[in-house]
């Protein structure tokens, strides 16, 4: 009697059900479907399409806890002057929501093959994730930007919460709410609320530059390019930027079983982007594809946020930023 073949590592994108089916210009080197956990885990022992994916941001999130307590230990450095438990709280604010980010997508591509429910859930997470990252991001940077007016900072955390009226830091806790209610309560994930949806994600990002061209207006292009992380910031920008259409169109299809997709109308002009399996299907199965390209232009753009983060902080406990400030703001007003 022959034994049974052993059921093979990886198969072909035909081979696995519709809703992974999610780009066509990956051929193969998909996992077949696992229902049981451990499996799913030994998955990370062997070359597959998701292992870039997986590695990138499991690496980044083991590799941020170490990474952030020495940023940590520097800023509580004798050079810096009156620095106060308000200035950890920020970076610690940035630090976790990476962490919550990277673990997020990590366990999001490890887990997408154990069943159509799992993958949904941590899908989820993922989107969650990611707007935690964005506004995680944004706090820190408007609170150094407008280091000096206290009355400014709220007002851009209240516009980056989406929240109505916050006066104190416990809107972090709000951050991002419109978009996040968005993702994860079942009622708007129906086609009714596709477009609500989009536009809370545009609208989130977007956002970023109401501080920085706010923050030239106030102080002027020279101070905000010198002394508060504006050039790093923009990189960032490019970076998520760069990468921000072959997300939008992957993570925001979920599919409901008439087989219509949230983002199905946008997804023939989103295709495009992605690049570059799209120019030679089947040659970017394991390396090199677009989404794992986008997750290491996520690592690199959380280690610009810091150099910004870093940069700014400096400014604000070397020098004397408030005069430094108030002299740009007045030649700014009499030009």
């Amino acid at each position: 009697m022959d034994n049974p073949s052993p059921e093979p590592r990886t198969v072909a994108w035909q081979d696995i059900p519709q809703w992974r089916q999610e780009n066509e210009y990956i051929l193969a080197g998909y996992r077949p479907m696992k229902a049981n956990y451990l499996q799913v885990i030994k998955s990370l022992s062997f070359l597959h399409n998701e292992t870039w994916n997986v590695y990138t941001h499991l690496i980044g999130a083991v590799l941020l806890p170490p990474y952030a307590t020495a940023i940590l230990r520097t800023i509580s450095g004798p050079q810096y002057i009156d620095v106060t438990r308000t200035d950890f709280i920020m970076f610690n604010i940035f630090f976790c929501s990476a962490e919550s980010c990277l673990s997020s997508s990590a366990v999001y591509h490890l887990i997408g093959c154990h069943s159509h429910e799992a993958e949904q859930l941590w899908h989820r997470r993922d989107l969650l994730g990611i707007v935690i990252l964005t506004v995680g991001t944004f706090i820190p940077g408007i609170y150094y930007i407008f280091y000096c007016d206290p009355i400014l900072q709220k007002i851009h955390w209240t516009i980056v919460c989406h929240s109505g009226h916050l006066d104190t830091l416990s809107a972090v806790v709000f951050c991002g709410s419109a978009t996040a209610a968005l993702i994860s309560i079942p009622k708007f994930r129906t086609l009714r609320w596709r477009k609500a949806r989009v536009s809370a994600y545009v609208a989130l990002g977007a956002s970023a530059l109401i501080p920085l061209l706010h923050g030239v207006q106030v102080y002027g292009l020279e101070y905000m390019l010198e002394y508060s992380g504006m050039k790093w910031y923009l990189v960032e920008l490019l970076l998520y930027g760069g990468g921000c259409g072959i997300y939008a169109v992957r993570t925001l299809s979920f599919p409901f079983p008439s087989g219509i997709s949230v983002m199905r109308e946008i997804s023939d002009l989103g295709a495009q982007f992605r690049i570059p399996e799209r120019i030679a299907p089947g040659h970017f199965d394991i390396w090199f594809s677009s989404h794992q390209i986008f997750h290491v232009s996520i690592l690199c753009a959380i280690c610009v946020n810091v150099i910004a983060l870093m940069e700014a902080f400096t400014a604000c406990h070397t020098l004397d930023i408030c005069y430094i400030q108030s002299v740009h703001q007045a030649r700014g007003t009499r030009l």
